[in-house]
């Protein structure tokens, strides 16, 4: 089954976060992005509906976005009824890329919950974290 990824934000994180992906990964052709909110009188309902219009019905999608209940997660939301859907909120740079590593590995549901798991062991506040590892703490 093909997999298609949608990165959707309030203005332009999604494509920031797709070109430090390329960057460290390479060309990637199966991300769309949404940028919402960049241009004036633009309606994202339809924007988001014309985006998954794009999409094969029988294509497994994974969308992230970037703040949980936002507007622009809200939008997708209506489409957890489609079947092999998928959506993730809180989008950023070490989740896209263990998703994109582990793209063979077992179902989406399995990839994403370690995904999920690892990109949160990435969320550090270095100040602590590299002082307990300078003071031999264990609990970091």
């Amino acid at each position: 089954m093909k997999r298609q990824y949608i990165f959707a934000s309030h203005g332009t994180l999604a494509s920031g976060v797709l070109n430090s992906v390329e960057l460290i990964l390479g060309k990637r052709n199966n991300v769309l992005t949404l940028c919402a909110y960049v241009e004036e009188g633009v309606d994202l309902s339809q924007q988001v509906d014309a985006l998954m219009a794009q999409i094969p019905q029988d294509a497994e999608v994974i969308a992230l976005t970037d703040i949980f209940a936002g507007s622009v997660n809200n939008e997708f939301v209506r489409y957890l009824s489609r079947d092999h859907f998928h959506l993730l909120a809180g989008i950023n740079l070490p989740l896209v890329i263990d998703l994109f590593m582990s793209e063979e590995e077992g179902n989406a549901a399995q990839v994403i919950s370690a995904a999920l798991m690892n990109s949160k062991e990435n969320i550090q506040y270095c100040n602590q974290t590299i002082t307990s590892a300078m003071h031999g703490d264990k609990d970091f």
